[in-house]
């Protein structure tokens, strides 16, 4: 059997004009997306509503075309499926 290969992870940002912009922050490395939401002050001063997630990944397409998500995300697999592989 051949090498084990990790399921490789990427997220597709595309902002619209109701994007919220304030919530989220792109990595400079082009491989992590932070979240932060502003505390819901309805549910009062002392909760522990989580308000911040950190993700790293293989890749953040911010703003990307199709072409450019196709050659970073999809064209080895399609290869690899037409050769016979499963595609990891």
């Amino acid at each position: 059997m051949g090498t084990r290969r990790k399921a490789r992870v990427f997220v597709r940002v595309r902002p619209t004009s109701d994007f919220a912009h304030e919530m989220i922050r792109y990595g400079d490395d082009n491989k992590t997306i932070n979240i932060h939401l502003k505390k819901d002050t309805r549910r009062g001063i002392v909760n522990n509503q989580q308000t911040h997630w950190s993700f790293k990944l293989d890749g953040v397409l911010h703003n990307a075309s199709q072409d450019v998500v196709y050659e970073t995300v999809a064209k080895d697999v399609v290869s690899q499926a037409l050769s016979g592989y499963n595609g990891f």
